[in-house]
């Protein structure tokens, strides 16, 4: 008995679906990074992810981190395995880490914001210049949706 193959030649069967797994993060800045110091991390950061596969969006004001980073768990596992033993991260703080449907910025090896004082008070209820470590405080990035929504925020006018 002849068994049609499928037109496009895969083989019949469960097809398995690839897992993406996401981790929101913030820290604080090891010192005051200056615009160039930052574009030069970002070309390697977008180069690192490019590699692995890796999608995300980075904020940076006044000097703190928020990341989401989605990808093949493995990957996700080694990039923040480096980003713990980077220097210039500290106060490191995992928001989420959890396997998603999709990318939630699937054509972006790393958007990127430098968002300044003015513009996240806008943004970020309970913020005021005075704050120290935006990104990185418990009272204003009170959980994970919080961070993606203002991750989500940011990534309208993000640098691609």
């Amino acid at each position: 008995m002849h068994h049609p193959e499928p037109v496009d030649g895969r083989a019949l069967g469960p097809r398995k679906e690839k897992r993406v797994r996401r981790i929101i993060y913030c820290s604080q800045a090891s010192f005051d990074m200056s615009p160039d110091e930052l574009v030069a991390l970002l070309e390697l950061w977008r180069r690192n992810n490019s590699r692995d596969g890796l999608s995300g969006m980075l904020l940076y004001c006044s000097q703190s981190f928020l990341q989401v980073l989605d990808g093949e768990p493995t990957k996700i596992d080694e990039t923040y395995d480096r980003i713990r033993a980077d220097d210039r991260h500290m106060n490191l703080r995992l928001l989420l880490d959890a396997e998603v449907a999709e990318p939630l910025f699937p054509d972006w090896t790393m958007g990127f914001d430098h968002v300044d004082d003015e513009e996240l008070g806008e943004q970020l209820e309970g913020f005021t210049p005075a704050t120290t470590y935006p990104l990185v405080n418990p009272d204003l990035i009170t959980n994970a949706g919080v961070a993606q929504t203002l991750l989500g925020l940011y990534a309208k006018n993000a640098i691609r």
